[in-house]
């Protein structure tokens, strides 16, 4: 009796024991995302493990391996793709398809940062070994798009059997910066099955029959948050391999392409449909999203309601000014705050070219144009001393030295300019002034007149006083 209760607690003791093995096992693939580096790399023997989580126990892989010799100086390449499923011991499995009818099964045991991988059966090139973990990310190549999608239920994708034999076509451009498109075709009628758009990082699959792409899977949160970075090519001769436990190879920060990070500019990009209003225009908030996916504009608010304000998903001018709006752009399981600026003007007559200075004899054509609006318009055009200069058939014509205002009218508009002719010079403050400000320095030159004759005036009734 005693043996026997001896015999089930070394039991328990013993399942108890590999339930801690699994779990640990399987802790460790918590962080597997990103790629392995094969141990026994070389400059014509190297290979490389992608490894990406997909849902629960799923993670989708990709192979990229080269067999060589020095001595022949030549090498034969060979990459695979799938997903694998963990089971109850923490340990990868995946079956690929070899031909037609053969496949390969191939085990995956992860442990401190390294993945050994065991294959039965045999691949165009061996795949088994130590791979050691090198960085959290990895490129998308056509064999992980197409896995990621396979790996779909086929109610998502239309691969179901009624569609078999198909095959995926995989565009090596990306749309719009970010997507892959891969269409699925059925091969006995060469007709199109689905179109896909695969994200760049793998972490988004869209369904792209329709007008309008649906997600199928995973969430667009990475896209929204990407930036745009001046592309930077160049060719990496020595991939990363390990040797001796240590990574070998163009591994150094000063021989990878250097990247500018305030060149960089959001892939999303979100911005008014016109960034400047007349006073009761409208505008609304427009974004560029990869792919042409749908969006929606939410929670629109102004910064400053004197200037503008939010009528539903409307924009309004409402008195000149700068004023920030702000609000969410929804997209489907994803969403981004933004910010953009919009300024409300009122329409002023303005010309184009006007000069502060005219030599005598000079002929300037007068053109104007309103702010805000597209092509010139006519205006009456006058100048207030026609012996300094005149209007000759739309032309500012210099006679003599002095000042003068040339003014434009049309309707109830009217904008003016200082000009100096010939030897005259414009006095400070008559440049760029506003038109409030236009005869500030007439003004000025006036008061400064008045004063002058005020102190004379001063001076001479002291000098008369005091004589007395």
């Amino acid at each position: 009796m005693k043996k026997r209760n001896i015999f089930s607690l070394l039991i328990t003791l013993l399942l108890c024991c590999l339930a801690t093995a699994a779990m640990a096992a399987k802790s460790d693939w918590k962080n597997a995302q990103g790629s392995y580096v094969w141990t026994e790399s070389s400059q014509y023997n190297n290979g490389i493990l992608n490894i990406k989580p997909l849902e629960d126990d799923i993670y989708l892989f990709e192979f990229k391996v080269m067999r060589g010799s020095e001595a022949e100086d030549s090498a034969e390449e060979f990459q695979t793709a799938g997903t694998l499923l963990l089971n109850d011991d923490g340990v990868g499995e995946a079956d690929v398809l070899v031909g037609e009818d053969d496949s390969v099964i191939i085990q995956f045991a992860l442990a401190n940062k390294t993945m050994t991988v065991k294959q039965t059966g045999k691949l165009p090139l061996d795949i088994q070994g130590d791979y050691q973990f090198n960085e959290p990310t990895f490129d998308v190549s056509e064999n992980a798009a197409v896995a990621i999608i396979e790996s779909l239920p086929a109610n998502l994708t239309s691969l179901s059997a009624a569609n078999r034999p198909y095959r995926l076509l995989y565009a090596d451009e990306t749309v719009d910066g970010w997507f892959y498109q891969v269409i699925a075709v059925h091969e006995p009628t060469n007709s199109i099955i689905a179109k896909y758009l695969v994200a760049a990082d793998l972490n988004a699959v869209y369904r792209n029959d329709a007008e309008e792409p649906g997600l199928i899977y995973g969430t667009p949160e990475s896209m929204l948050a990407a930036k745009r970075v001046p592309l930077v090519e160049e060719e990496q001769d020595n991939p990363p391999y390990v040797e001796n436990g240590e990574l070998q190879g163009n591994t150094e920060e000063e021989d990878q392409p250097a990247v500018n990070e305030a060149q960089a500019t959001p892939l999303v990009k979100i911005a008014a449909e016109q960034e400047s209003l007349r006073a009761g225009e409208s505008t609304k908030i427009v974004a560029e999203l990869p792919g042409n996916l749908g969006y929606t504009v939410a929670n629109l608010q102004s910064s400053n309601k004197d200037v503008l304000k939010i009528d539903g998903d409307k924009i309004v001018g409402v008195a000149p000014g700068t004023a920030t709006v702000t609000g969410t752009l929804n997209i489907e399981k994803g969403k981004k705050k933004f910010a953009v600026r919009v300024t409300v003007f009122e329409p002023r007559l303005e010309v184009y070219n006007m000069p502060t200075h005219i030599n005598i004899g000079d002929k300037l054509s007068l053109q104007a144009f309103i702010t805000g609006e597209e092509g010139d318009v006519k205006a009456q055009w006058s100048v207030n001393n026609e012996k300094i200069a005149v209007i000759e058939k739309n032309k500012l014509v210099g006679k003599a030295d002095g000042l003068v205002t040339v003014t434009a009218k049309r309707g109830d508009m009217q904008s003016s300019w200082f000009v100096a002719v010939g030897k005259a010079e414009l006095p400070m403050g008559a440049i760029d002034g506003d038109d409030d400000d236009d005869y500030s320095w007439m003004t000025g030159m006036l008061a400064a007149f008045i004063g002058g004759i005020v102190a004379i005036a001063g001076g001479a009734l002291w000098f008369f006083k005091r004589r007395k």
